[in-house]
């Protein structure tokens, strides 16, 4: 019988857009808008006594990050990496693309070598030495995200947190010696950051996601505690991966704006649109608890709600996500935190179906055929003349739906402050 360690399963959708689509467009936009904020008294500090003017940090740093260390570093990350994954019985892609990396890495080095020993008259244009922090930045955020994937193919997650930590202390780190420097050199660090994030995604791209047969759709005979224990590691995941992204979010919105003015009719229309979404999410999970009345897991729930949807509190949940996005007063922000929010919920949709057919059986498989996984199919509507109602679940709902509605004051208190002129807008979305 499988372990339930055969069950681990990546969602190929989520990976795409979070990772390599999602976090590189992130760290790009930021590049650009500070890129192109120029002076703007918001990113430069008022003039005190700075130790670290005039460079001196940069040529510090510029020592320490130099190629003759970054490069070096870097082979030995990647022959641990391989020597690692070899030790631990890794798939044959994950070791052969660690040994090519350690060997590749290798080769560039001594190739430098040999260049700087034996080239004595070097082409003019080779003649001034570059910024050594602008070269070797960006070597040094490849090394630590590629720690973060590689934590992540090989299932080590301590090793995974411990790169993007150091990865986020380093950039932080960084980005504030460049606002105390002036913020010339700030979008430099952002952009070597999206580029090394972007290649160390694409590459580790077929060692993290799993191509094995979707869980869904996995037949093969796993026990009912293993499928238990690792659904309830997917919600623990899910949820993480919420509050995570929801920090972020919560961090990026006040530098977001729509393109429409503040107070205007496209803007106030949009706000007013994503308030009714909001509540009529909050009014549709309240309509399927209705129907679950406590039942969930017990009994398998083909009424109502679910009659025309596999998932209609999810269905709910992207409506009440899109509403929260629109009160931006942008078209485009909601439909996105609405995609993103499906691509979490779809591996843990397609691991909650492998629980359900393994305890229906036939019943849960003639029901996926007749309803759609979101729909909805109006057509298949049914529903018995009486339901059971659970007062305490229904009422769990309501109480945990409500704090969407903090999404109307929080929004208007970043338009205000953006008007005002105490927060700078970096993006402006349509």
């Amino acid at each position: 019988m499988p372990h339930s360690s055969d069950m681990h399963y990546r969602n190929t959708f989520f990976y795409v857009l979070t990772q390599i689509i999602g976090i590189t467009a992130l760290l790009g936009w930021l590049a650009y808008g500070f890129q192109h904020s120029g002076s703007s008294p918001h990113l430069v500090l008022p003039d005190v006594a700075n130790p670290l003017a005039g460079g001196a940090w940069r040529q510090a740093i510029g020592y320490l990050l130099d190629s003759q260390i970054t490069l070096p570093v870097l082979i030995l990350i990647n022959g641990a990496l391989a020597l690692r994954s070899r030790r631990d019985h890794a798939p044959k892609s994950v070791q052969a693309t660690f040994g090519a990396l350690f060997l590749l890495l290798l080769l560039v080095f001594v190739a430098l070598l040999a260049f700087r020993h034996n080239v004595i008259a070097p082409h003019p244009a080779l003649s001034e030495q570059p910024d050594l922090v602008e070269h070797s930045i960006f070597g040094v955020y490849f090394l630590l995200f590629e720690l973060y994937f590689a934590g992540w193919a090989l299932n080590h997650q301590r090793l995974r947190w411990l790169g993007l930590g150091m990865a986020l202390v380093t950039g932080l780190t960084l980005c504030l010696l460049q606002l105390l420097e002036g913020a010339h050199y700030l979008s430099d660090t952002l952009w070597a950051a999206s580029i090394a994030w972007l290649l160390c995604s694409v590459l580790f791209f077929y060692l993290v996601v799993s191509r094995r047969t979707r869980a869904g759709s996995d037949r093969r005979d796993y026990t009912l505690d293993e499928i238990w224990k690792h659904l309830s590691t997917v919600q623990v995941q899910r949820r993480r991966t919420l509050a995570i992204y929801g920090v972020l979010l919560v961090c990026l919105i006040p530098f977001v704006a729509s393109l429409a003015p503040a107070e205007s009719p496209p803007h106030e229309t949009v706000e007013w649109i994503g308030l009714g979404l909001i509540f009529l999410a909050i009014l549709g999970r309240c309509w399927c608890m209705l129907y679950l009345g406590g039942r969930k897991g017990a009994e398998l729930i083909d009424q109502g709600p679910y009659s025309i949807s596999r998932n209609p509190l999810y269905w709910f949940s992207m409506m009440a996500v899109a509403g929260i996005g629109a009160q931006s007063g942008s078209l485009l922000l909601g439909p996105l935190l609405a995609l993103f929010v499906y691509a979490v919920f779809n591996n843990v949709i397609d691991e909650e179906e492998r629980l359900l057919r393994k305890v229906f059986g036939a019943q849960f498989d003639a029901y996926c055929a007749k309803v759609p996984r979101f729909g909805p199919r109006l057509a298949n509507w049914s529903s018995a003349d009486n339901v059971t109602v659970s007062v305490s679940g229904l009422w769990g709902t309501l109480r945990d739906a409500l704090p969407y509605f903090l999404a109307v004051p929080v929004f208007e208190l970043v338009e205000w402050a953006q008007v005002s002129g105490w927060l700078p807008v970096l993006i402006r979305l349509p």
